[in-house]
């Protein structure tokens, strides 16, 4: 029952503490943290001698009734999960709009996302997609202001639409197998006819692909990332955690119909279109919170080239970069809303002289920055060069590379806000706040918040080969030699992606003003439809 208590215990206790008084409530909260995040990492330590530890719920059999499946992957993230929401509740703990109604909600959250990764039954599996999306729609319009309530209606109703895809390719495969059980399918996956198997595939890779804003289903990120009233947590959260769900259960289907089909060459192409297509949309943002949204797009894109590109260095380096991109994308976002509670605005071209005004902000996003860039000893440097290491052949790695240009551009714009513009005039920090209620100086809960994901993204850099080696069970060594090639070249490309910036970006402005707009409710649907067409006829013809 332990497993079966990171997904219960936050969802009772978020209904104790919506009836608990405010401060002792916000008490309990951080020991029920502090627990959850203590028995994550006690049932991760206890798969080092285990594949997975299986916890079957309501009855004795398998099949037939709910199991949870954690392996070495799976708690590792429910760990990551499980510390983001901590650092989340640690970070808003003092504001003045973090209620009952607000815990109860980011609890129940927490829950669902650890069951996400934990559970070993299909049709369960659907129903958590499904409920947390209600309830990130209801943290989105938990104040209901200006377009808020809109914007946060069409996030719902489009991934419940990419979510019935997903029920549709469930749908198939009952039919098929007469089981929902994941671990049930893998044992007879081999034997099934690959004509069978190609629309429950497509329809539920379909699903996956819009939740995580593949090119060119990304129009929702404009949306639901930009809304002024949503806590910026709720939108840290949902970039470094809620969209690895959808990434971990895309490399989980994967594997899984391997034995009988292989759309490895098509996950490529769209990783790779997808990488850079939404680099160029990060970069066509005025808001800091679309250009860190877009920017996580363009990883995931880079995570999945890496992954099907490349063999077990490349395997593993992925795995390992989903951890450090969870941790400094929160840093990252956090960071951001220092910065809008200060200067009362997200546009990039208004906040001017971050360094001078709010020095810790400051220092916090170069590094978040470093890392997520590939800065030589961050924690983005060492995953990226496990994942370029097993691609194999050159010119894939100068692939790698022209994708991880894009990120550096985006944070070389990004990067902007840390000096005054010569002859303008720095904007004096305000006591007022853009998208909370609480004012005032930045409170040291906030900080500690950033100093702890500062210090595990430095503790995931500097370790090196032994982060994977320990996280993974892996056996890979890094060639001193290749990693310090690999840093000159990541220099050049910094260097480079400065001139690119300064010179070109302005005289170019229609290199991304084509994907600069969202795409309507019923155009987003089409692309859907036509995104799993191609996925049957790519199927097809395989076949």
């Amino acid at each position: 029952m332990l497993m079966a208590s990171l997904i219960l215990i936050p969802v009772i206790f978020g209904i104790v503490l919506y009836k608990l008084p405010l401060k002792l409530g916000k008490i309990v909260l951080l020991g029920v943290q502090a627990y959850l995040l203590a028995l994550a990492v006690f049932l991760f330590l206890e798969t080092e001698n285990k594949l997975s530890i299986v916890a079957v719920l309501g009855g004795e059999h398998p099949i037939l009734n709910i199991v949870l499946r954690g392996d070495r992957l799976s708690l590792l993230l429910v760990v990551v999960t499980n510390f983001l929401f901590a650092i989340g509740v640690l970070y808003k703990l003092t504001d003045a709009f973090f209620d009952g109604k607000l815990m109860l909600l980011y609890l129940i959250l927490q829950g669902l996302t650890a069951g996400i990764f934990l559970t070993d039954d299909l049709f369960n599996l659907f129903i958590l997609f499904e409920v947390s999306t209600v309830v990130t729609t209801l943290l989105l319009m938990y104040k209901k202001e200006g377009r808020v309530v809109y914007d946060a209606l069409y996030y719902l109703i489009t991934q419940m639409v990419s979510m019935l895809f997903f029920l549709f390719g469930i749908g198939f495969l009952y039919r098929l197998f007469g089981m929902l059980s994941i671990s049930g399918m893998a044992s007879l996956m081999a034997y099934a006819p690959p004509s069978e198997l190609v629309l429950p595939f497509s329809f539920m890779m379909a699903g996956l692909c819009f939740k995580l804003g593949v090119f060119p289903m990304f129009g929702w990120v404009s949306r639901a990332y930009s809304l002024n009233s949503v806590p910026i947590t709720q939108v840290a959260v949902m970039s470094s955690i809620m969209m690895k769900t959808s990434l971990y259960w895309l490399f989980r289907f994967h594997e899984l119909f391997l034995p009988v089909i292989d759309y490895s060459r098509l996950f490529i192409l769209f990783a790779v279109v997808t990488a850079i297509a939404a680099a160029v949309k990060a970069l066509s943002q005025k808001d800091i919170r679309l250009m860190l949204a877009f920017s996580t797009v363009s990883q995931i894109g880079l995570i999945m080239a890496a992954r099907f590109l490349g063999g077990g260095y490349s395997y593993f380096g992925s795995l390992y970069h989903i951890v450090n991109h969870a941790v400094f994308k929160m840093l990252l976002f956090l960071s951001a809303g220092l910065l809008i509670r200060t200067y009362k605005t997200a546009d990039i071209y208004e906040i001017r002289g971050v360094m001078q005004k709010v020095p810790f902000a400051g220092v916090v996003c170069v590094i978040g920055m470093l890392a997520i860039t590939g800065f030589p000893l961050s924690s983005g440097s060492v995953s990226k060069y496990f994942m370029s290491a097993g691609l194999g052949h050159a010119w894939l790695e100068v692939l790698f590379w022209v994708m991880n240009f894009g990120t550096i551009l985006v944070f070389v714009k990004y990067a902007r806000m840390l000096l005054p513009t010569d002859g303008k005039a720095i904007p004096e920090a305000s006591q007022g706040v853009h998208d909370v209620s609480a004012a005032g100086p930045v409170k040291r809960v906030k900080k500690l918040a950033l100093v702890l994901l500062v210090v595990v993204s430095l503790i995931s850099g500097l370790l090196m080969s032994a982060g994977i080696n320990v996280l993974f069970q892996a056996r890979l060594s890094i060639d001193v030699g290749k990693f310090l090639q690999k840093g000159l070249i990541y220099l050049a490309l910094v260097a480079t992606a400065a001139v690119v910036y300064k010179k070109a970006l302005p005289k170019k402005r229609l290199l991304y003003d084509t994907v600069e707009h969202s795409l309507s409710f019923s155009r987003i649907i089409l692309v859907l439809l036509a995104f799993f067409t191609v996925f049957v006829g790519y199927g097809l013809w395989i076949g």
